[in-house]
């Protein structure tokens, strides 16, 4: 070894540290894309409704149910754009329906059941046409695929840094965005979101809307009038929720594989959950829009540590070069 190659080693490592501590600050992606409820307006994984209870009064576009579904004085799909041979319902285990009306957009619609249960049956109180119900297989949706996606795209949903502050006021939460970001991310821990209003001057028209709240329980209630022009760009994404009630009119779609869902309000958006229940007794006021929501890719900001790794490990190279020993002239 010649003493000119002696001090490059410890130099040669330092440049090693800093470079594996540096990687991290490369910008993770989340995709934010509900493909597994594609094309439908409510996809619930258990059941809709009880044998007292209908779950749904309206859903203008199709509704999916992995478990039992009950409805009673009720319309579904009448916004449908799914083409003709799309049911309009989809339930993996009975169908029990009293009274109302199954559509196709323009024209009538179609039922589907015993999608995860052979043995499931259909009843009605009132006349469909013939056809309009059918036994199902396993190909018509895979119920259990769907859920494990949802599920984990919302626990890394709630995993993205907020990019937008939240302020308490008027009785609500004002939320204040980045006027540049195509993303805004806020971050609220409250089992009432009531009067949320965006901050529009600090929104970008084009902009998405992503809502993480932790809670377990959660009421969407009061005034929401400035989601109005983001209905297909805002998520409202409850990780952690095991009962979600909606008591106004909203626009956005919500994303809560673990809850329950019920209320009295009208979501123009997707709804994603559990299970669903009414607070009335075949009487149910919940309805749920046709509007789907816009996939977005987001970039994750590196956390704060991130940097100070990449500082530290600079810091190392720098230190190390001091203590290198300075060369002897080389001998002529």
């Amino acid at each position: 070894m010649t003493p000119s190659s002696i001090p490059a080693l410890p130099l040669f490592g330092a440049a090693l540290l800093a470079l594996s501590l540096s990687a991290p600050v490369q910008a993770q992606t989340t995709v934010i894309d509900l493909a597994a409820a594609s094309g439908y307006s409510a996809l619930i994984f258990g059941n809709v409704g009880s044998s007292t209870a209908t779950g749904f009064h309206d859903v203008e576009g199709r509704l999916a149910a992995g478990g039992n579904v009950y409805l009673s004085g009720f319309s579904v799909g009448q916004k449908s754009t799914a083409g003709a041979s799309a049911p309009s319902i989809v339930a993996g285990g009975n169908l029990a329906i009293g009274t109302g009306a199954i559509y196709n957009g323009g024209a009538l619609g179609k039922a589907v059941y015993g999608v995860s249960n052979p043995g499931a049956t259909v009843s009605t109180n009132q006349w469909f046409e013939a056809g309009t119900f059918s036994k199902g297989s396993a190909s018509t949706l895979d119920f259990a695929a769907a859920k494990q996606q949802l599920t984990t795209l919302s626990n890394e949903v709630a995993k993205l840094a907020p990019t937008g502050t939240v302020i308490m006021q008027n009785s609500g939460y004002t939320l204040v965005g980045d006027i540049n970001a195509d993303v805004n991310i806020f971050n609220i821990d409250s089992g009432s979101l009531k009067n949320l209003t965006l901050d529009l001057s600090s929104i970008k028209s084009t902009a998405h809307i992503i809502i993480n709240d932790s809670a377990s329980s959660i009421n969407l209630s009061g005034g929401y009038s400035s989601f109005s022009s983001f209905a297909d760009r805002t998520l409202f994404n409850f990780s952690n929720a095991t009962s979600t009630s909606l008591t106004t009119y909203t626009w956005g779609s919500i994303l809560a594989p673990n809850s329950d869902f019920s209320g009295t309000g009208h979501l123009e958006g997707t709804l994603i959950a559990s299970s669903v229940s009414a607070q009335t007794p075949w009487n149910s006021q919940v309805e749920i829009g046709a509007t789907g929501f816009s996939a977005v890719t987001v970039s994750a900001v590196p956390e704060p540590g991130t940097y100070a790794m990449l500082l530290a490990g600079l810091g190392v190279l720098v230190w190390l070069r001091r203590r290198t020993p300075a060369r002897a002239p080389a001998l002529a």
